[in-house]
């Protein structure tokens, strides 16, 4: 089934679960590249997953995406300086990662990065992509629409109030789901999938 055609349907638990997190489990794969999305909590959920990643060897350097300032335990920052900080707190060389410091959006993460991808992996490659559970369909299909040339491979953390085990069981995870059913919807609306 399409995703046009699950998004027609009402947001049941079913829907839900089938749009936003089958067949999307990380599948141990090697690549190019590790790539992780910002948000407000990406030092929290994305950034250690992705470390994990790098000191693993599943990948030889990390792009991290996003220009929102945000606010930090250190105050307010950008996420990608958030982001890169916290990465070499946990180990990682900073000759190893790149930045994407303009994005404002999912769409502007992979637009506003074409041109780092293109420095280093100028012949395509695979990136392994790292957000949040409930936002990895939205963020990987924009993906392969913007950046075709690459191998997209989805790494979702599973933690928080709308993982993969649990969004159904609180209010705030039910929120955050539909919130996301809504911004897929407007995705496609938008013509940006």
């Amino acid at each position: 089934m399409l995703i046009s055609e699950l998004l027609s349907y009402d947001p049941t638990d079913e829907n839900i679960h089938r749009l936003l997190y089958d067949g999307l489990d990380y599948d141990g794969s090697a690549a190019d590249l590790i790539m992780v999305l910002g948000s407000r909590k990406a030092c929290e959920y994305r950034v250690p997953e992705a470390v994990r990643l790098y000191k693993s060897g599943r990948a030889p350097m990390m792009l991290f995406s996003g220009g929102k300032v945000q606010k930090t335990a250190l105050g307010e920052m950008a996420e990608w300086l958030s982001m890169e900080t916290a990465a070499i707190s946990l180990g990682v060389s900073e000759r190893d990662i790149l930045l994407e410091k303009c994005s404002m959006n999912t769409a502007e993460n992979f637009s506003c990065s074409e041109n780092l991808l293109r420095e280093v992996l100028p012949d395509g490659g695979r990136i392994i992509l790292v957000t949040t559970a409930y936002h990895m369909r939205r963020a990987l299909l924009t993906a392969e629409k913007i950046l075709p040339q690459y191998e997209f491979i989805s790494c979702p953390v599973q933690k928080g109030s709308a993982t993969k085990e649990n969004w159904y069981k609180t209010d705030k995870g039910r929120r955050t789901v539909l919130d996301e059913w809504g911004k897929l919807r407007y995705y496609i609306r938008a013509g940006i999938l």
